[in-house]
């Protein structure tokens, strides 16, 4: 557990200012798909074609995965592509079974948190060649 706290190649990279205002973006995001995961579901108060609850569950599940990938350093990058596809998913989802009004008020809220997480994702792209691995420094470091 302790490597996915290291701070990774791009972390090592930033300034004090950079890792300060990209790890805000982060709690940000991981925030935004804990309250995704809170608030999901499509009860019969929303649509008159409710999903199944396992299709709710494990929606809620994995934004809740979602959220913890984006705070680890080493899985930030892999969490903030996922968050996009999640949210991109959960917009189409609105749209298609919860309908065009149900759409509308949550989109601002899908729209922000891909953008977000879309700036996490940018910037932290390089780490994603390291994710199974770690770059060739780190190795000789842990066997000194």
């Amino acid at each position: 557990m302790n490597r996915f706290l290291r701070p990774t190649v791009v972390m090592q990279r930033d300034s004090k200012t950079a890792n300060r205002v990209f790890a805000v973006l982060s709690v940000l995001v991981a925030l935004a798909m804990f309250v995704a995961a809170a608030g999901s579901g499509s009860g019969s108060h929303v649509t008159e074609q409710p999903l199944p609850a396992w299709v709710d569950v494990a929606a809620n599940v994995l934004s809740a995965l979602i959220g913890i990938l984006v705070l680890l350093p080493r899985t930030r990058s892999i969490g903030s592509l996922l968050a996009i596809a999640n949210m991109l998913l959960s917009m189409y989802v609105n749209f298609t079974v919860d309908g065009i009004d149900y759409f509308a008020r949550v989109s601002p809220y899908n729209i922000t948190t891909i953008t977000i997480a879309a700036i996490l994702l940018g910037h932290y792209a390089e780490d994603l060649r390291y994710l199974f691995s770690p770059p060739a420094t780190q190795d000789r470091t842990e066997v000194a």
